[in-house]
């Protein structure tokens, strides 16, 4: 079915990256015939890489066949706001494997919509005009960024942790917005998700240190401990980064001080001091009701942990 949304898309800016010249040059001319003028087509990854970094990609679509881990590793980066300037572009991956690990891995990565091979030029571009329409909203949890992929649409379902955030494809089509108005339209978007994910990773702080908690009660010292000891260590960085820019920037304090216990106890994994597990037990506690409470609350916290902040 064609789009009646816009026949004019010469403002959309694409990065098109397929090693088959034949599919790339099919699937560019399909594009330049609906006047989707601003594409680049390119069989070099590098390509594809600059134009994220230089923030000049609204729609990538990318084969990811040959170099599956390196473009779901870009595409995490991307919506994690850790390269480029806008972690929002539409994206579209292109694969032969339909296998479920290959779908499951490349949709957790972040894509907007993975189409298997062989398609008709017709089934992409009815894609396209169906992501210019109606991209679907983004979830930010602790452990992905990204468009939602719920099948249960209960309204009650995760519907706190649903964002609608600006769509470059549809506002570029429309012609109708400055340059200035989509850069504010992407920070908001950036500010918006950055609040949510700074929430959700407090969850999962807490959540994290019950595990460390109860495995060290039932000196159940192993492998799953350490690991569940470096997820915590991660999400800590990420706070410090994400924390200050938020609206709980005075919980920064707190999962500072829970890195270094943490950073601390690595030197050691599987002989942790209890003076240290009682001190990460008191910062989750006082994590968890830094997003409850307000700043002379948060005050009486930091005193508390400051008395067994020391080493043991």
């Amino acid at each position: 079915m064609s789009a009646n949304y816009n026949r004019n898309y010469n403002n959309v800016r694409i990065v098109l990256f397929e090693r088959d010249n034949d599919v790339r040059q099919n699937l560019k001319q399909t594009l330049l015939q609906d006047t989707f003028t601003k594409t680049v087509a390119t069989s070099g990854m590098k390509t594809v890489q600059s134009a994220i970094f230089s923030d000049q990609v609204d729609l990538m679509v990318v084969d990811i066949d040959a170099d599956r881990k390196e473009f779901q590793a870009m595409m995490r980066k991307i919506r994690h706001h850790e390269i480029g300037d806008n972690p929002f572009p539409i994206t579209i991956a292109l694969s032969s494997d339909s296998h479920f690990r290959n779908v499951s891995q490349t949709m957790n990565a972040g894509f907007d919509i993975m189409l298997l091979k062989p398609f008709s030029m017709g089934t992409f571009l009815d894609r396209v005009h169906h992501l210019i329409r109606a991209r679907s909203p983004f979830v930010v949890t602790a452990d992905y960024i990204g468009p939602d992929r719920r099948l249960d649409q209960r309204p009650s379902a995760r519907k706190d942790l649903l964002i609608n955030v600006p769509n470059p494809l549809k506002i570029m089509a429309s012609g109708e917005v400055t340059a200035l108005r989509m850069q504010n339209d992407i920070k908001d978007g950036i500010d918006l998700v950055n609040e949510h994910r700074v929430v959700a990773n407090g969850k999962k702080i807490v959540e994290l240190v019950g595990e460390l908690v109860s495995q060290y009660m039932l000196s159940d010292l192993d492998l799953e401990f350490i690991q569940v000891m470096k997820r915590l260590g991660v999400v800590c960085v990420e706070m410090d980064k994400r924390l200050r820019r938020s609206k709980f920037a005075h919980a920064a304090e707190l999962c500072d001080t829970m890195g270094h216990v943490v950073t601390r106890m690595l030197k050691s994994p599987l002989a942790p001091s209890s003076k240290d597990i009682e001190l990460i037990q008191n910062l989750g506690q006082a994590i968890d009701r830094a997003f409850h409470s307000d700043k002379a609350e948060i005050r009486a916290a930091h005193s508390i942990t400051d008395s067994i902040r020391a080493p043991a």
